[in-house]
């Protein structure tokens, strides 16, 4: 027979830490409670009475404005700044794809992929949910990211959020598996890439993982802990930024801070 532990001393300071309340009990995963008891609803307050709304008092008449005085013009007029030169830019030829596979055929040949086998979107045709990660890992091949243990685990957490797992689609900010740090051009490449196979995926929600993709994604200007969890958009594409899918496998407290902090600021799921 499995062996029991007590586990009251944990629970007592996960309410302290928390908040999560009499309500819930987690074993696990936050989003996959075990057991769950109906709390009584709240006894509604009464409406106060509205203050009386007094008389509106009569406004005088306005008196009329004066006109103001008319200057006279300068003698000498100063002539008019020649407009700035508009500067034309070449665009790359994957911005004229017009499907996936065609942009994933243009890119392969951009010098940043030049060749080698890139990841690309693995998923149905225009899914719910788009998940974004910065790189894919080495000891995920390609095409097999949704059947891994970590996409299992957001799996769940969506279905929680009522979106099926056969809706969830899966795309890489940099599409080789390689941990790089990019001087600013080539981020803003990979970022006008990005938005690129966006509009071709047209997914209704796209969701980044981790720190370093969010400010590839949205620049150093934003704070990563302010900003996880709030409404945010890319590309006209609504986004919601989440800590790290594979830390989160691990440390059940990135769960209940994702579970329990961060999603309840996003109106994007239904819970």
């Amino acid at each position: 027979m499995a062996e029991e532990f007590d586990f009251s001393a944990l629970r007592s300071y996960l309410q302290g830490q928390m908040d999560l309340g009499d309500a819930e009990v987690f074993l696990d995963e936050p989003w996959a409670p075990k057991k769950r008891m109906a709390s009584p609803a709240p006894a509604s307050a009464p409406v106060p009475p509205r203050p009386a709304i007094p008389a509106t008092a009569a406004v005088p008449p306005s008196r009329p404005v004066p006109a103001p005085a008319t200057t006279a013009a300068p003698a000498f007029a100063r002539p008019d700044m020649p407009a700035p030169r508009a500067t034309s830019r070449e665009a790359a030829p994957f911005e004229s794809a017009v499907t996936p596979q065609e942009f994933y055929g243009q890119i392969s040949n951009e010098k940043l992929y030049a060749g080698k086998t890139i990841f690309r979107y693995e998923g149905p045709d225009h899914p719910t949910v788009l998940l974004l990660f910065q790189t894919p890992r080495s000891d995920i091949p390609s095409g097999g990211f949704l059947k891994s243990p970590v996409s299992e685990m957001l799996f769940r957490l969506f279905t929680s959020l009522n979106v099926a797992p056969e809706s969830i689609g899966v795309t890489f900010f940099y599409k080789l598996p390689e941990s790089r740090n990019f001087p600013p051009l080539v981020e803003a490449a990979l970022r006008k890439m990005l938005a690129k196979e966006l509009s071709l995926l047209a997914p209704e929600t796209m969701v980044t993982f981790g720190e370093p993709v969010f400010h590839q994604v949205f620049g150093k200007g934003k704070n990563f802990m302010e900003s996880a969890g709030t409404d945010l958009e890319f590309a006209g594409i609504k986004t919601c930024s989440l800590v790290d899918a594979f830390a989160m496998m691990g440390d059940k407290q990135l769960k209940l801070l994702t579970w329990k902090t961060h999603l309840p600021k996003c109106t994007y799921f239904k819970r």
